[in-house]
């Protein structure tokens, strides 16, 4: 067989591989990714804290796998501190924000209506002078659409709430699981690497091995860069909002640290608009803070952005978007959170032919 056939029938045997590769991770998504969550969050928390182990072996003179165990312990006492703190609070600040909802329609969303409304009347009534001012019908039928919008939430948040409950031994036995299969895994994790290598064909070992590299290299990469992006937004949103004298400042953090993720969208979608309210009602100082908030999150997101994530590894927000709205689409949560790591994976696949040829 002449060369070039050879590159051509090995371009096709890695096609259909790597097709047979997503056609199963679809199905991970799909189907297996909840069922094993335990096995792949337990053995995520043994990878990541193994070099840990590995210094704690050396500097206190134990066992690798004692002192595999020792860093895992440390990272589940560290992780259930921060979070039991950082949830307390949360959890207060947004009951209490739920309470002042009511209030803080009167004082500040009602009061703004009324504003908008009178000036679209002076608006219209230059145009057509016998246009008549809106009357208090308009005003309560706004009120009640708002309030009905409220209850509509208060209700699913209720039954989501219910769902939860109702799921919490689930919960509390899959959390159980996962501390025990990352302590199993890092107090033997070099078995349990030979034995899962030993499940890989011979064959196929340097295509595993290709996928282990666009893994580390890549996605482990992305993760860390865009979590360290997201824990800056979220310290300085935290930060400037209390620093400006808003309550609830852990929800609201929250919540718009949540749409920092998602491309195109920002922070700016909400502290723009509410920078606008704020300037509405009378109050410059608080709007002109939010404005100056917003502008000190874009510059250092900026800044930071092309050197945490780095620019081999970005992808346009075209397609990003495009990938999220395709695994939402096929898998779900999991597909609009693992759709941009397909496109990426597609692209070393792409990158790694044209090399090869």
């Amino acid at each position: 067989m002449e060369p070039k056939q050879q590159h051509r029938l090995a371009a096709v045997i890695d096609l259909l591989f790597y097709t047979a590769m997503g056609c199963a991770l679809y199905l991970l998504v799909r189907y297996l990714c909840v069922w094993t969550l335990p096995f792949l969050l337990g053995a995520g928390i043994a990878v990541l804290m193994r070099p840990l182990g590995l210094r704690l072996a050396r500097r206190l003179g134990l066992r690798e796998g004692a002192a595999a165990i020792l860093s895992i312990l440390l990272f589940y006492l560290g992780a259930a501190g921060i979070a039991g703190i950082f949830l307390t609070i949360l959890l207060a600040q947004a009951y209490e924000l739920i309470l002042q909802l009511p209030q803080l329609y009167a004082q500040r969303l009602a009061p703004l209506l009324q504003r908008l409304g009178d000036w679209f009347y002076g608006v219209a009534s230059r145009f057509t002078p016998g246009a008549a001012p809106p009357s208090d019908t308009f005003y309560q039928s706004v009120a009640d659409a708002i309030r009905q919008t409220a209850v509509d939430a208060s209700s699913h948040l209720v039954g989501w709430c219910a769902g939860l409950a109702a799921k919490l031994p689930m919960l509390l036995l899959a959390i159980l699981f996962t501390v025990m299969i990352s302590l199993f895994t890092a107090s033997s994790y070099r078995q349990v690497v030979q034995f899962l290598q030993g499940l890989v064909p011979a064959g196929l070992r340097e295509r595993a091995a290709g996928m282990q590299r666009f893994f580390r290299e890549t996605v482990w990469q992305m993760a860390r860069a865009y979590t360290i992006l997201l824990a800056v937004t979220f310290s300085l949103l935290a930060a400037g909002l209390w620093l400006l004298g808003f309550s609830y400042v852990l929800p609201i953090a929250v919540c718009i640290t949540l749409l920092d993720i998602l491309p195109l969208i920002g922070s700016g979608t909400i502290l723009v608009p509410w920078a606008l309210i704020l300037f509405a009602t009378g109050d410059g100082v608080g709007g002109s803070g939010l404005l100056c908030l917003f502008g000190i999150i874009t510059v250092v997101r900026n800044v930071l952005e092309p050197r945490v994530v780095g620019k081999q590894i970005g992808l346009h927000p075209i397609a990003t978007i495009t990938a999220m709205y395709a695994g939402l689409q096929i898998a779900g949560v999991w597909g609009l959170l693992l759709g941009p790591v397909g496109v990426l994976f597609a692209r070393f696949l792409l990158e790694e032919h044209s090399e090869q040829a």
